[in-house]
């Protein structure tokens, strides 16, 4: 029904470029469309950059990680022309429906530890970031917290969600680190740059990050793919008070 009505090249698809996961790279500077050119080799140095830190290996005391990526909507031109026939056939002006369009995908992202084999390591607790808050425990910890949403929940709803996340496996199978939307508010946009920051494992070692990408029009439209992180053990960084006072001592010697 899609392909008849906008055409071979309008099924609803993204392509995912440049996919990267690690050390989250800097922001690009915000640039005029005409730029001279010792705007484009500071362009091309910040490229470099950039490069150099995505080689960066992730630690365990790093604040967070980036999953980065391009997404290309294959279908953005065909909806374009299809939208503006429609608003020419009914004599509304095609800028007020364009500026109304929505569409939304959401990015999800599970993480299982591995072995250099790639095999999955059961025993993996499943924590990210903040030891404090295990991920096989965490409808006790909304209750601990007395969140809201907990008290929202019946009984019988919270042994549901507690036997989802009962065993090691069921819990890196079912735990979603992060859902994170992307939401089309140009019917016309063509490509996107996304950038999600994660909390990175406490554990040193291998980790194997699922993305599942899954739009909310289109039924049965989505895209998946997999990325494998090196998280090497890091040295704990030093409180402000602790830096604060390794100066004083230095001055009183």
């Amino acid at each position: 029904l899609m392909t008849k009505q906008y055409g071979p090249a309008g099924t609803p698809k993204l392509i995912i470029e440049q996919k990267f996961l690690g050390v989250p790279t800097p922001e690009p500077e915000k640039k005029d469309a005409a730029e001279s050119d010792a705007e484009k080799k500071e362009a091309e140095k910040n490229k470099i950059a950039q490069q150099i830190m995505q080689t960066k290996q992730v630690t365990t005391t790093d604040e967070k990680m980036a999953l980065e990526m391009t997404i290309t909507r294959q279908h953005a031109e065909s909806f374009t022309k299809q939208k503006i026939a429609q608003c020419q056939k009914q004599g509304i002006p095609p800028q007020v429906a364009l500026q109304s369009y929505r569409e939304a995908w959401f990015i999800l992202v599970r993480a299982r530890k591995i072995n250099l084999d790639g095999s999955h390591i059961p025993s993996w607790d499943g924590v990210l970031g903040d030891p404090r808050f295990p991920a096989n425990n965490h409808m006790d910890s909304l209750k601990k917290k007395d969140d809201p949403l907990y008290k929202m929940l019946d009984s019988d709803t919270v042994a549901s969600f507690k036997k989802e996340f009962a065993t090691s496996s069921s819990n890196c199978e079912n735990r979603i680190v992060i859902g994170w939307p992307f939401v089309i508010s140009n019917v016309a946009q063509k490509t996107g740059n996304i950038k999600i920051h994660l909390p990175p494992p406490i554990e040193a070692g291998r980790y194997e990050f699922s993305v599942t990408i899954k739009s909310q029009e289109f039924l049965g439209v989505g895209e998946e793919f997999k990325l494998v992180v090196d998280v090497a053990e890091g040295v704990e960084k030093k409180k402000e008070e602790e830096v604060e006072e390794d100066s004083e001592n230095k001055k009183d010697k």
